[in-house]
């Protein structure tokens, strides 16, 4: 029998999905190529579990997913999300940030649309706050916060516990780079208490999520 949060007084879950995008001008951006799928993915298996989701999403390509127990709240830039995070954060039982957050951003963002010149363009960048470690002091008291590696598979389980200890995480899905722009996932769950979890195979993104959310669930109800 799948765990299930309860039916009264339903926990929130806080998931957040999808790129951010840092504008260059009132046109351009630097962005990523995440589809936001695992996150919709797993929000969905949480909402179906009961947990009452609130979705963060950014920029995204792909339709949000209609359901009771899912409310949407869209971001674009990485300043945004941090807005959000802190609003959102006090009221969230469960944290899974799945979004894939810019590691850099231009320094200023000039008004209308830059013109094109054969001379090229220089920005200049500075980095975006790893904002899992900069919001810790919004989380809920005793909330779990769980966070996602991706990262070349020859250093994926040092990157994974290096960032599950930096980030003060509950617990992170670290997935190989090679997975990416796949249908599938092939994640394993590393937890603060050493444990490992794993589906023990390579999943599709909707199967992978109901595992996660499962196996988040499960850790509530111990």
């Amino acid at each position: 029998m799948l765990p299930r949060a309860p039916s009264t007084n339903p926990p929130i879950a806080l998931v957040t999905a999808g790129p951010t995008e840092e504008p260059i001008d009132d046109v351009r951006f630097l962005g990523n190529r995440s589809s936001g799928r695992m996150g919709l993915a797993i929000a969905v298996a949480l909402a179906d579990l009961g947990w009452r989701v609130r979705l963060a999403v950014g920029p995204i390509r792909v339709a949000t997913p209609s359901h009771r127990n899912i409310e949407v709240v869209p971001f674009r830039t990485s300043r945004d999300l941090e807005t959000l995070l802190r609003a959102e954060l006090p009221q969230a039982e469960l944290v899974v940030m799945a979004a894939a957050v810019a590691d850099y951003r231009p320094t200023t963002v000039s008004t209308g649309k830059m013109r094109r010149s054969a001379d090229g363009l220089t920005l200049a960048l500075e980095g975006v706050p790893d904002l899992l470690a900069t919001t810790r002091d919004a989380r809920r008291a005793g909330s779990r916060v769980f966070g996602f590696a991706l990262e070349p598979a020859d250093r994926l389980r040092t990157s994974a516990l290096e960032k599950l200890e930096r980030k003060d995480l509950a617990g992170i899905v670290a997935n190989p780079l090679e997975t990416m722009d796949a249908p599938d996932i092939d994640g394993t769950l590393f937890l603060r208490d050493g444990r490992v979890l794993s589906p023990g195979m390579r999943l599709p993104k909707p199967a992978f999520a109901e595992w996660l959310a499962q196996q988040l669930t499960l850790q509530r109800m111990q």
